[in-house]
């Protein structure tokens, strides 16, 4: 998979896919930066980068959206690891933004701003275009999840995440590299295609759920 890029002084540069997971991710972190929107989910203030939480994994990327929820980014690119582990680590890190404050938010970003003083509801409200803060931050989180695994894998997840109502969103990431070094990262929304017992789609399964741990095991023999 390739293609073809055009700028606007009519240059035109041929795409080739990135396959180095530990490339992608360091890429995909210094394309975060302090008082600047992130937005390849969705537009982003960015208030902390790289933290381990109390579970032991790590978040690489802590925002808030124009909506004041706060979102933990995370990346899915050694397809290697068992579906399970990631789906762990998501779960984990969504127990773990939704104990987050609106103090502690605070406190993350102005360390990340590298200003003591920074007011939350102000850079946000800055960052995001607004003249005022008119949300609660705190309130809401998600999980985002940039994976670089096959879409029937991503449709069946992020199925099983709706039935269970948990904020978990998967992406589909697309990454290039052009002839001059010029990279490009496209993020997919997963939109799960409703599972009808009676339909079989090769490559994909439906599964009745019985309880979440058998599912998770059956996503782990999948990936074997």
């Amino acid at each position: 998979m390739g293609g073809i890029i055009r700028f606007p002084d009519g240059r035109s540069s041929s795409l080739s896919p990135v396959t180095d997971p530990d490339w992608a991710e360091q890429w995909l972190r210094r394309s975060v930066q302090p008082l600047a929107l992130w937005t390849l989910t969705v537009p982003l203030l960015p208030i902390s980068e790289n933290l381990t939480t109390p579970f032991g994994n790590v978040v690489p990327i802590l925002g808030i959206d124009s909506n004041g929820r706060t979102i933990a980014v995370l990346f899915d690119l050694k397809t290697e690891r068992p579906l399970t582990a990631i789906m762990g680590e998501s779960i984990a890190a969504l127990h773990w933004a939704e104990s987050l404050d609106e103090k502690q938010l605070e406190t993350f970003g102005r360390y990340f701003w590298h200003d003591p003083k920074a007011s939350l509801a102000g850079v946000w409200a800055q960052v995001h275009g607004l003249k005022e803060r008119t949300v609660s931050f705190g309130q809401q989180t998600q999980v985002h999840v940039l994976s670089w695994r096959p879409r029937p894998i991503l449709w069946e997840v992020q199925n099983f995440l709706n039935r269970y109502g948990l904020s978990i969103l998967f992406f589909g990431l697309h990454t290039f590299q052009g002839e001059q070094g010029e990279t490009i990262a496209i993020a997919e929304p997963i939109v799960a295609p409703l599972a009808v017992s009676s339909v079989s789609t090769e490559g994909v399964s439906v599964y009745r759920v019985g309880e979440v741990e058998s599912f998770l095991r059956s996503l782990g023999e999948t990936t074997t």
